[in-house]
């Protein structure tokens, strides 16, 4: 025998803690529904570079032991979007466009 729920119940549990996740128009959970460890810009501590998240939005960041801070920059060309130290050379810096400038907060090493 199937169990049946009623439609007062379900759309009384729509959108609040421990209940059913809603989308918006564009067809995704809106963010206030969902953890704050999946809205939050800081995405932890690594061990290596090699283990940072795949992929992440402008404006995340995390911290990578012994490495220091690195950005998620989605406007890098070149070889695309990436995570990138937050800390770099001179020379590195005059490489970026402006829109990669712009994405993420850039500190420069000054050379010795």
């Amino acid at each position: 025998m199937a169990s049946a729920v009623s439609y007062e119940h379900l759309t009384s549990i729509q959108g609040v803690a421990n209940g059913v996740a809603t989308l918006d128009g564009t067809g995704l959970i809106p963010p206030a529904q969902l953890p704050p460890a999946a809205t939050s810009p800081y995405k932890g501590v690594f061990a290596s570079v090699g283990l940072l998240p795949a992929t992440g939005v402008t404006a995340d960041y995390a911290f990578v032991t012994g490495s220091g801070f690195y950005y998620w920059n989605s406007a890098l060309i070149d070889p695309g979007p990436g995570w990138v130290a937050q800390e770099i050379t001179e020379a590195d810096y005059l490489l970026l466009t402006a829109d990669e400038i712009m994405a993420v907060p850039y500190l420069i090493i000054p050379t010795p």
